[in-house]
């Protein structure tokens, strides 16, 4: 394929070659919303300056981005921190983008990192529909940018990925509750059609089995406000069950919200266990047995898979699953 050249963009942008030039070595003499158009068909063309095709070589630019849909959540925003960190003692420097669940965003963070010639993505997408496939990932492709996931996977092609066991998860909150003998579960989950939630819904009813245990389950989304709200409509025409699984630890959030709320207290009136760290909540007195995701290790062969594209690109990465261990406070 043709190396995009300035005179492609001006062409297609209906300027001349002096203001797209200008737009990359002068922004600030030229008019935003022309400058705006210039900047969107470069990275719609995959436009790479020369001096970027220099830094190309991985060992000039030592450059990774990470991109994650809601760094609120301490789960990304932990394994970011890590990352980093690795990345950094490693001699890389990483441009980190929060997507904040948004399509539109993740194209332009995605876009931003084209720009900037980054080595390899180590990405998390908005999605957890495995079929997802945003035009992004074949401007990467053809950017030559090496992708690596984590958390949520993708069939599109890619070099690697490092996932959660959620079936093993979804089994291991079920053996908990079994063996303390709770008969009446409740389980609040992310949507129906997420390989997450099925993982993890599989994995507890596995637990089950043909016991004589009640189960419910309340699908809505993995963020706060929406769990909060889904949960908080069941219960007014259901009662409180005898123990709450929460699918995330934005979802046990919301469920400790609404326990705030109506006066219930946790793990006396109600017991909780959570899919997910809720860190710092012994603060409060509030002991939550939960699955602890190990995230230095999720960073760490994150990174590995991002650094083995870099060095050798003609090769496929491989599937990493790390299982999570229960930690029953």
């Amino acid at each position: 394929m043709p190396r995009t050249t300035l005179e492609d963009i001006a062409r297609q942008a209906g300027v001349s070659k002096i203001t797209v030039s200008r737009a990359f070595s002068s922004p600030e003499k030229v008019h935003t919303e022309t400058r705006d158009q210039i900047l969107r068909i470069a990275r719609e063309l995959n436009y790479v300056s020369q001096s970027q095709a220099v830094n190309r070589d991985p060992a000039i630019t030592r450059t990774l981005g990470v991109v994650n849909p809601n760094m609120s959540n301490p789960f990304f925003g932990r394994m970011t921190r890590e990352i980093t960190l690795a990345a950094r003692a490693r001699g890389y420097t990483v441009l980190v983008f929060d997507s904040y669940e948004s399509e539109t965003l993740e194209d332009e963070a995605i876009g931003k990192l084209i720009e900037f010639s980054v080595d390899a993505v180590i990405l998390s997408v908005i999605s957890s529909d495995i079929d997802y496939h945003p035009a992004y990932l074949d401007r990467l492709e053809a950017a030559g940018i090496p992708v690596v996931l984590v958390d949520r996977e993708l069939k599109a092609a890619h070099y690697g990925g490092v996932y959660i066991d959620n079936l093993d998860c979804g089994y291991q909150a079920g053996r908990y509750c079994l063996e303390r003998g709770m008969e009446q579960l409740l389980a609040v989950s992310g949507p129906a059609d997420s390989m997450v939630s099925i993982g993890r819904m599989s994995g507890l009813r596995e637990a089950i089995g043909s016991r004589p245990v009640s189960l419910e389950v309340i699908y809505s989304d993995f963020s706060f406000e929406p769990a909060y709200r889904a949960l908080r409509d069941y219960l007014r025409d259901h009662p409180w069950p005898e123990a709450i699984i929460g699918a995330n630890n934005q979802i046990t959030m919301a469920v400790l919200k609404l326990c705030h709320e109506q006066g219930i207290v946790p793990q006396q009136d109600i017991q909780l266990f959570s899919i997910d760290d809720i860190e710092h909540s012994d603060v409060f007195g509030v002991h939550i047995p939960c699955i602890h995701h190990n995230l230095p290790e999720i960073a760490q062969q994150a990174l590995q898979l991002a650094l083995a594209a870099i060095q050798s690109p003609e090769q496929r990465g491989f599937r990493t699953v790390v299982r999570g261990q229960l930690r029953a406070h």
